[in-house]
């Protein structure tokens, strides 16, 4: 039996949905052009592969490492969310909101430090709480 390989997902390895595979070789450059990493990374999706084109899908590719990029990995990277753990229901789910929310915040408030990573201005309204609470007005 010869399979496709979106087919041998879908059966084989148990992924009923799975439409299309998607591979993606990335080289990152340095400035000089050299390149400083070369890697491949693959994606399954439900689409259907009649209604999207294939730049179509690598925009959504680049989208998914946007939100990954801009939410995730400050939360995994800097807050090491994913290193904390407890036996209360609910509350880990409490706290990723929170960290969300909190990223969300720091990202629309509009102040002299605005060019400043969030790391930064998260450590200023850390150890200055009434900073944080000015700007969201609130003091």
């Amino acid at each position: 039996m010869n399979l496709s390989d979106a087919e041998y997902v879908r059966e084989g390895l148990h992924f009923p949905a799975c439409q299309i595979l998607l591979r993606v070789d990335r080289d990152l450059t340095d400035t000089d052009g050299s390149v400083t990493l070369s890697d491949t990374r693959y994606f399954v999706t439900s689409i259907d592969p009649q209604h999207i084109t294939a730049d179509e899908l690598l925009a959504k590719v680049r989208r998914h490492w946007q939100i990954e990029n801009s939410i995730f990995h400050i939360k995994d990277c800097w807050w090491f969310e994913d290193r904390h753990w407890t036996k209360r229901p609910g509350l880990s789910e409490w706290l990723a909101n929170l960290t969300t929310t909190a990223i969300v915040v720091l990202r629309l408030l509009a102040n002299s430090q605005a060019q400043r990573p969030i790391r930064a201005r998260a450590d200023d309204v850390q150890w200055r709480p009434k900073l944080g609470l000015q700007l969201l007005g609130l003091a």
